[in-house]
Formats: structure tokens, C-alpha cells, sequence
């Protein structure tokens, strides 16, 4: 069954010095920063594009992955763009501009990250050269059932976006697939839905050039101007960040932990309450 739709394509006419915007959004371990990584192999190298990216916590890991894939990356730690980092979100976006002149700016916000805030910060510097092009949504096909019915901003990212990225739907059968897309088709119907490759790659073609009407300023509740009209302690009422940093011993001779010990660690993990694990492990031995 192939869910694949046409996109509304861009008609508006976009000055030379407009930088335009693509928001990725999707909650935590969808898979976003692996997407917008195979993206950007994809593209021109004349075409020059730098990644804010958003961490609720303050490990760096995804920011060091994409550096090397040569882009520029701001990283935005310890809070979330949609509601404590906003006011900061402006001024990154700002410098970006100003320091690399890129074509496009992508933002990859935090999972936990309502889209609505962000768009309309972007709407407001329009003025400014910026022209919000896209927000898009990575859905993990796995996962999106279970945490569906407990997070609330799990849903508002399915329901108010231009194109859905159904993500490791090789992983789960064709009948799995079926039920992911009727629960996203529940919130949101008509938005086109297509699979990433089995690489993580999206054709930039379906994604760049959408011209989004979501989140028009003229439909900015009133009490959302000037701030973010949303509840800054969302996070907490829907994730824990639990952060392990573990230093050698001293005088210790191990230089780390086996594949199989760290396999093993993984696999203890309650799938059902552990949404995301990343870091950077030492592993000794060979890694299959």
C-alpha cells in the first residue's frame, strides 16, 4: 500500500537575500537527525545550508554526527524552542544568517517541541529575510502507537504539519504500517504521508519548496503574541531526561565495555517507557 501524495509546491515569488526555513519536527527518537543528515548529501554543495538543532538536554552527540557530514551546526541545549528558547531561537537564527548567508536554515527541533511557537517566531522575521518554507514531521512507525495516547505533543506534531516522514516502517508488517496510518489519519487527514528509504533518505524535491499556510500570525491566539502561548513545563509532563556520565576509575585497566555488554544494556531497557537512549560508549573488542 503505497501512501505517497503530491505536496503543495511553492508559488510565491522569494527575494535573493530570504533565507528560507525548514522545521523538522517529530518526537524523540524518531529519527530525525539521520534523515536530515542523508539529506544533505543529497544536495548541491553550492547549495549552502547550516542546522540549528535543538536538545532538551545538554549532550551534543547528533550535533557532533552532523558536523561531519561539513555542515555548520548551532546547537540550542537545556531547554526547548517552543517555549523556554525562543527568545534565543531568534537571535541564532540572526547570526546564522549574518555569519554564513546560507540558502536555507534548517531547524531540527527537540522531540518534545510544540511547532506552533516556532513558526510563528519565524513568521514575525519575515521582515528580517526569513521565509518559513516547510514543517515537517518524522514519525517513528514502531513507537508512534504507544506514546500516540500519552503525548500530547506527539499528536499536535502528527496533526499540524505540510508532510508526514513515516520512518522504520521496514520494521513492522505491512498490517502494523496500516494501523500506524490510520491513527495519524485520525488526526490528520489530508496532509500527504510518504516513507523515508530504507537508508533514511527523503528526496529534497518532495520536501523543499512547500510555501507552508500553517500557523499564519493572523491566527496567533492573542495570548500567544509576544510569547510563546504554550506551557513551559510541557516537558515534564510528558518526559524524564535521565543523564549518566561514567568516568574511568582510576588506576583501572579496562578501556571499556564489550558489544555484548552494551547490547545487553540495551536490550534491559523497558521499551515501553524508554523512548530514546544516545550518548558516546568505548566499546573493546570487535562491534558487529
Amino acid at each position: 500500500m503505497s501512501y505517497v501524495a503530491n505536496a503543495h509546491k511553492s508559488r510565491s515569488v522569494i527575494d535573493a537575500d530570504t533565507t528560507q526555513v525548514t522545521v523538522f519536527t517529530g518526537f524523540l527518537g524518531a529519527g530525525k537527525t539521520t534523515i536530515i543528515i542523508d539529506l544533505l548529501k543529497r544536495l548541491n554543495p553550492k547549495y549552502t545550508i547550516v542546522l540549528l538543532k535543538n536538545e532538551f538536554g545538554d549532550a551534543e552527540t547528533d550535533s557532533a554526527l552532523a558536523r561531519e557530514s561539513h555542515i555548520q551546526v548551532t546547537e540550542m541545549t537545556n531547554g526547548c524552542l517552543c517555549c523556554v528558547l525562543v527568545g534565543q531561537m531568534k537571535r541564532a537564527l540572526e547570526e546564522m544568517k549574518a555569519k554564513y548567508r546560507p540558502d536555507r536554515i534548517i531547524i531540527e527541533t527537540s522531540g518534545s517541541a510544540f511547532p506552533a511557537p516556532i513558526a510563528w517566531q519565524i513568521r514575525e522575521m519575515e521582515s528580517s529575510g526569513f521565509h518559513l518554507d516547510s514543517i515537517l514531521t518524522v514519525v517513528d512507525c514502531i513507537n508512534f502507537c504507544g506514546y500516540e495516547d500519552t503525548s500530547y505533543t506527539a499528536r499536535m506534531q502528527a496533526q499540524y504539519t505540510d508532510l508526514i516522514l513515516l520512518n522504520k516502517w521496514d520494521h513492522v508488517t505491512e498490517r502494523q504500517l496500516d494501523i500506524v496510518v490510520d491513527h495519524i489519519n485520525e488526526l490528520n487527514t489530508d496532509t500527504p504521508k510518504i516513507k523515508v528509504g530504507l537508508d533514511g533518505s527523503v528526496d529534497p524535491e518532495m520536501i523543499f519548496g512547500l510555501d507552508t499556510k500553517l500557523f499564519a500570525l493572523s491566527d496567533r491566539p492573542f495570548a500567544a503574541a509576544g510569547g510563546t502561548g504554550e506551557n513551559r513545563s510541557h516537558h515534564a509532563q510528558e518526559v524524564d531526561l535521565v543523564e549518566i556520565r561514567r568516568s574511568q576509575d582510576a588506576g583501572s585497566t579496562k578501556e571499556g565495555i564489550s558489544s555484548a555488554e552494551f547490547t545487553a544494556f540495551l536490550m534491559s531497557l523497558p521499551a515501553e517507557d524508554v523512548y530514546r537512549v544516545k550518548g558516546i560508549v568505548r566499546l573493546v573488542g570487535s562491534v558487529s
